[in-house]
């Protein structure tokens, strides 16, 4: 076999479909050569009969294969075979692997067929990616999770029949794993309609000590990380992340389309549980979740910049429920939070029910479809605490200086068409939003909505970007009558129009209007989905 395939051992790359006559060859007996080979990247792809992908012959000449893609092969079960390598010394092994992709093997059942007990070590693999192996049950037991010391990025999507990443070690017992991927930087899960847990035993503990990324998308039985028995579980209810789960350098969190998840963090404080670095938080379409954070989170999270929440039945952001032990200071909540989107929450009540908030590095804050939660009511609701009864509303003066004391640095502003009426009805100052420099208007559903042109002339004195989305305006700037000469610092200053989603808009502005004059300034000038323009 091998003297016949001397001709491809100076290759570099390496996709087998494309050499049929190495296929029927590929698993021959015959003792490993002992010079290496030159392939850097292989593709084992389109080979019905495998049953594995890399037979253990080849595995000892494979010194500088730093890439193996395996996909479209039927009846494959396994990617690497070990019989045979018990003696060999692991160093030899793959010793430069660093990127496995695994894709459409719907037989796969384990990535290799032997417990070596930890005397084999993938030492190089840093990224792992397994995409519709839809047999596989689980990707590791915690001794193969051991041979994988320096695994950077860990991906896993559309494996139906998955139930967890990590399973049960036969012959454990009630022996306590302790599993650790002392490098690993990024976990995704994605389209994974069986799992239930990462950790599939409940006397395993996981940890990442530098894990920075954390994304869950369309797991829609997932309620925990870890295995929680019914006497185990918090308060009645299992929560994403346990004690056995230890993340201390998480950055990003993002979490979708997971319909049993009820709670994200255990209720009460735990020493061994932090998230002090956690910078990104995204949750949508979670339809069971109670709340997005206990309060005893919600205060440690002092390097918080981004919180987006769309699509759940939350009525508070941070729990006002729950028995954390409070100071009698006051402590500011999420103090670096730099942008606040809030969307499509019809029961959203409040932030965070009689506690302090403030916000001075907000730039951006976009609260839509959230009726219990108008973006003037949740400015109001954030001073209400510290000034006045729960019953009373704050004076329009209270409001617009609440606004100008809690947002100092804010430079993106969404607005809904009851957000511009109570300012119009209001007594508010016209330069109550003079620092803004993007706006957005969304929501204008009513087909005799108006456009506020005049209201954005009046206020908005240094806009540089509007966008408008959402909403049944036939005509944007439609009065010629709305701008005077040498009266028009808005439009002097705007740079960026986009329209987005405006099905019934027919006109933007005249032809031979002062308006269109002025917008010749605009340098970046968006259309999407508005079919009658």
């Amino acid at each position: 076999m091998f003297q016949e395939m001397a001709t491809f051992a100076g290759t570099k790359f390496m996709r087998l479909s494309e050499f049929p006559e190495l296929i029927g060859k590929w698993h021959s007996e015959l003792n490993p050569i002992t010079s290496s080979w030159q392939l850097e990247s292989l593709v084992v792809d389109k080979c019905p009969s495998f049953i594995n992908a890399i037979p253990s012959s080849l595995m000892l000449v494979l010194e500088r294969m730093t890439s193996l893609q395996v996909h479209d092969c039927e009846l494959l079960e396994e990617i690497f075979n070990l019989e045979g390598l018990e003696a060999v010394d692991c160093t030899q092994v793959l010793p430069q692997l660093q990127y496995l992709h695994l894709v459409n093997l719907p037989k796969l059942r384990q990535l290799w067929n032997r417990d070596l007990q930890g005397t084999m070590c993938f030492n190089s693999l840093g990224h792992l990616s397994l995409y519709k192996c839809s047999n596989l049950r689980h990707a590791f037991v915690p001794s193969m999770a051991r041979c994988l010391p320096n695994l950077k990025k860990m991906e896993i999507k559309e494996c139906d029949q998955m139930e967890g990443v990590i399973a049960d070690e036969e012959g454990q017992g009630s022996t306590v794993e302790e599993i650790t991927f002392p490098n690993l930087e990024w976990i995704t899960l994605e389209c994974l309609p069986n799992l239930t847990s990462f950790l599939s035993w409940k006397n395993h503990t996981l940890e990442c000590p530098i894990l920075s990324k954390l994304s869950i998308a369309h797991c829609p039985k997932m309620r925990s990380l870890t295995w929680q028995s019914s006497m185990e579980i918090d308060n009645g209810t299992p929560s994403l992340f346990t004690p056995q789960v230890q993340f201390p350098k998480l950055m990003s969190m993002d979490l979708s389309h997971m319909d049993n998840l009820s709670k994200i963090w255990i209720d009460t404080p735990q020493e061994t549980l932090t998230f002090d670095c956690l910078w990104k938080v995204e949750v949508r379409n979670c339809k069971s979740l109670e709340n997005l954070f206990p309060y005893w989170v919600a205060t440690s999270l002092t390097q918080l910049g981004k919180l987006q929440v769309e699509s759940c039945e939350i009525e508070e952001i941070v729990a006002s429920g729950d028995d954390t032990p409070r100071s009698n200071t006051t402590q500011d909540l999420f103090p670096k939070l730099t942008s606040l989107v809030l969307h499509d929450m019809p029961r959203l009540k409040s932030f965070c029910p009689n506690l302090p908030l403030n916000l001075p590095l907000l730039k951006e804050l976009r609260v839509t479809h959230c009726e219990k939660l108008s973006m003037l009511s949740f400015v109001a609701s954030m001073n209400r605490w510290a000034q006045r009864d729960d019953q009373q509303d704050l004076s329009d003066q209270e409001a617009h200086s609440s606004f100008e004391r809690d947002f100092p640095n804010l430079e993106r502003l969404l607005l809904v068409n009851n957000n511009i009426q109570m300012i119009q009805d209001g007594n508010f100052s016209d330069d109550m939003f003079s620092k803004l420099k993007a706006l957005t208007l969304a929501c204008f559903h009513d087909k005799k909505a108006a456009f506020p042109s005049i209201f954005l002339l009046e206020r908005f004195q240094n806009l540089q970007s509007l966008e408008v989305f959402c909403s049944s305006f036939e005509d944007l700037f439609p009065n010629e009558g709305l701008v005077e000469e040498r009266k028009h610092p808005v439009l002097e200053n705007l740079r960026e129009l986009k329209l987005n989603k405006l099905h019934n808009l027919k006109c933007v502005w005249r032809e031979d209007s002062l308006v269109s004059k002025i917008l010749q300034s605009i340098e970046t000038f968006e259309v999407w989905d508005c079919p009658l323009f």
